[in-house]
């Protein structure tokens, strides 16, 4: 078997990209818009290709500025090649992903040997959070890919000396702003600073201050926000104060947890490897036994990694989890280098590899325990939808065990776990397929569309319903809440768009025909401000679609 996969390395390798690619691609389609934020980052791009303006981001037809426009930008070209479809939406994202496997296993060979990156862009591959995220249309994604870019150029940039990785760094870092704003610069900077001081080389952070890459990068992010300053004079304001520092330091937008908030998604998240973080703990383990200087420069610079992007979130009063993605790297990294070190001491320090198996397995049958007590989900929907997942780690786990008390080789236990991670990731997507379709406004609209609304007027009561714009290609009016499209309906794209109460009634009793849908916690409010009452009521899920005549 080993001069097998000596004799065809090529091969093996290109299964390997084509097994990624699948994992990643495949399924992208299969499933309907979750709202809101796929809803919101499908409907933007589109408003893009309908209207023309690619400077001046539009949601609902009013301005949107949260998010700078780079994902946008790339979702609607994706959209203009592949049709405005739910798969052409999540491309983007997933494409990013799949970059950082490939950015993972370039770090992990340069700080090891290239079987330690090949591992680590394995275990990066099929961890259970970068699967789940990677498909879904939203930012988090790309940001982790340019500050993976910004991290592995400066990483070649120390060990080579050479400037034009120093260029990557800032290109990267400049389509993280275009991505989601100043993070981008805080995060990787501030990971640098404390990376220098930890390893007593302040002069290495300033060999950063690269006049070539600060031009490379203010060519990369200047143009647009220039331009949609000049075009929206109170971008300014909205974008760097109201949506960084505001957003960072106060519970403006909803989204307080407690400081502890992401510890149990990192051992959730990086299943099913979860239980090799143990070993980082060893007295014989990566962290507390390296074999250089060098290494323990490694070590540190991937800790450091980890632990200012996970700081930042804890202490930020907005948390929301794909938010510590670009933590996964280091992690994978540390676990791929963790395994190579096992075959040095002969031994899966911590009892790791027995922690690892237990975790799995005991996720099995606490997904098995909960299925069986719960009342919305019977075991023929569940083996259906989740078969495969828990089949993946049970299966997968026994099949490991055997592997290593049969051949007491880690690196077969190693490539056992890792065909067990990719069937885990395939099973992993079918029970996001029925998550996201329980939360879709997809069957909703699907009864609007059936309605013949493009004589009606569409009103949102009480949230927001983000697919129904998308799904009916029609814009919609607010009632009794505005939210996140506040400050566009301020604007005068925003006029004759939003109504009070008394201002529903008056145009639910008008000779113009409307279509008001509700979910079920705000409709007796909703039914209350009715003075009249409805000609047509349908329930679909969770809505109500009312209708005046």
């Amino acid at each position: 078997m080993r001069d097998f996969l000596l004799r065809n390395k090529g091969f093996i390798v290109g299964i390997c990209i084509l097994a990624v690619f699948y994992l990643y691609l495949a399924h992208l389609g299969s499933y309907h818009l979750m709202d809101p934020d796929e809803g919101r980052y499908h409907e933007i791009p589109r408003e893009m290709l309908l209207t023309g303006d690619f400077i001046t981001p539009h949601l609902n037809g009013v301005e949107y500025f949260e998010k700078p426009a780079l994902q946008y930008w790339a979702t609607a070209i994706i959209m203009k090649i592949f049709g405005v479809t739910e798969f052409a939406g999540r491309v983007f994202p997933a494409l990013s992903a799949i970059g950082c496997v490939g950015l993972t296993f370039c770090l992990g060979s340069m700080m090891y040997t290239r079987r330690v990156g090949l591992l680590a862009a394995a275990v990066l591959a099929t961890s259970c959070l970068n699967l789940i995220v990677a498909s879904i249309n939203i930012l988090d994604m790309a940001l982790t890919f340019f500050m993976t870019g910004c991290m592995v150029s400066f990483y070649a940039f120390e060990r080579t000396e050479k400037k034009k990785y120093l260029l990557l760094f800032y290109i990267a870092m400049g389509l993280g702003v275009l991505t989601k704003g100043l993070v981008a610069i805080i995060l990787p900077l501030g990971i640098l600073f404390w990376y220098t001081i930890f390893t007593k080389r302040p002069r290495l952070f300033l060999k950063l201050f690269y006049l070539p890459g600060i031009i490379a990068f203010l060519i990369v992010t200047v143009p647009w926000f220039y331009l949609v300053c000049q075009a929206n004079p109170d971008f300014f304001y909205f974008f760097f104060i109201r949506e960084h520092f505001l957003r960072f330091t106060t519970k403006m937008h909803d989204r307080f947890q407690p400081w502890w908030f992401f510890i149990p998604f990192v051992f959730i998240g990086m299943l099913p490897w979860t239980g090799f973080l143990v070993s980082l703990f060893s007295k014989k383990g990566v962290i507390r036994k390296s074999v250089s200087e060098r290494n323990r420069f490694d070590i540190i610079y991937l800790l450091v990694w980890f632990a200012v992007i996970f700081v930042f979130y804890s202490i930020s009063d907005s948390k929301l989890v794909p938010y510590i993605m670009p933590c996964w790297m280091p992690m994978a990294v540390l676990i791929a280098a963790s395994i190579k070190r096992f075959e040095v001491e002969n031994s899966w320090l911590c009892h790791s590899f027995l922690i690892n198996s237990i975790l799995c397995l005991g996720f099995v049958f606490a997904l098995v325990g909960y299925v069986l007590m719960s009342n919305y989900l019977t075991l023929d929907e569940f083996i259906a939808e989740g078969g495969m997942l828990t089949a993946a780690l049970f299966l997968g786990t026994l099949a490991a065990i055997i592997t290593w008390y049969k051949t007491r080789r880690f690196r077969c236990t190693a490539t056992v776990l890792c065909i067990m991670g990719f069937f885990f990731g395939l099973g992993l997507h079918d029970v996001q397929q029925q998550i996201h379709n329980n939360q879709s406004a997809y069957y909703v609209s699907q009864k609007i569309n059936q309605l013949n609304p493009q004589d009606s007027l569409i009103v949102n009561y009480g949230e927001f319903y983000h697919g129904i714009v998308f799904y009916t290609d029609q814009r919609v009016a607010m009632a009794d809440f505005k939210g996140e499209l506040e400050f566009g309906l301020s604007h005068p794209s925003g006029d004759g768009w939003y109504f009070d109460g008394n201002q529903l009634n008056d145009l639910w009793n008008s000779q113009k025909r409307i279509i008001i849908v509700v979910k079920d916690r705000y409709k007796d409010k909703c039914l209350s401000v009715l003075s009249t009452p409805a000609k047509e009521m349908i329930t679909e899920g969770a809505y109500t679609i009312l209708v005046n005549k």
